[in-house]
């Protein structure tokens, strides 16, 4: 199992590195109205959620070889992402709820709500991205932040990972093979995004040699 447990991702990010390959530093700055995201804040956002579960991932990890349960339960307070619709202030009350729900949801149903912005969903702090950082820099980082997690899947190739387990009240109850799953289906909505940024009438197209 280890050694597909990030084919989900590796092809999302091949997609996403494709769509912004020949993208201008010009074009990565449009942001297509006031406090909406430029394509170049998609990508460090992107960047931010590897870190955020590559780290969660260790963790569990670290809990298994020490000989304890590896299972993390997540509130708000600790990834504050969550529907847009819900105020800060309801967060803490709704723990519990909605990790209930989660459990009886089926994965089928998560999967198309992470991919579609059906619920807009507020970025967690921790993904906060940064604005106006250089496209190549950016396309690095990108192209070479799975190694990372691919080294620790792989330094741990003997353990069963769909016993490592992450419950938070949005996401619900996920071993790590359905986490890995989860980001990747993430991915794929912030691709339609980039889409999205890409189609606004506005956007700098002239600074392409060739568009696409």
């Amino acid at each position: 199992m280890p050694g597909h447990l990030l084919d989900g991702m590796d092809g999302a990010r091949a997609r996403t590195l494709e769509m912004v390959a020949s993208l201008s530093q010009r074009q990565l700055d449009f942001a297509p109205g006031p406090g909406r995201w430029s394509i170049g804040e998609v990508l460090d956002h992107l960047l931010a959620v590897d870190r955020l579960y590559r780290e969660e991932i260790a963790a569990l990890v670290a809990l298994a070889r020490a000989g304890r349960r590896p299972y993390l339960r997540r509130t708000f307070r600790d990834i504050n992402i969550a529907p847009l619709f819900l105020p800060d202030a309801l967060l803490p009350w709704l723990d519990l709820p909605l990790s209930l729900l989660n459990r009886v949801t089926p994965d089928a149903v998560r999967d198309v709500l992470t991919r579609l912005p059906i619920v807009p969903s507020r970025r967690p702090d921790r993904g906060a991205p940064r604005a106006r950082r250089p496209g190549p820099e950016l396309r690095r980082e990108l192209a070479t932040s799975l190694a990372g997690l691919r080294a620790l899947v792989d330094a741990n190739a003997d353990l069963d990972f769909r016993t490592l387990v992450l419950e938070h009240p949005v996401t619900g109850v996920s071993h790590v093979p359905r986490l890995l799953a989860f980001v990747a289906e993430h991915e794929r909505r912030h691709q339609r995004q980039i889409d999205g940024i890409r189609r606004h009438r506005q956007f700098p197209w002239s600074d392409r040699v060739a568009a696409r």
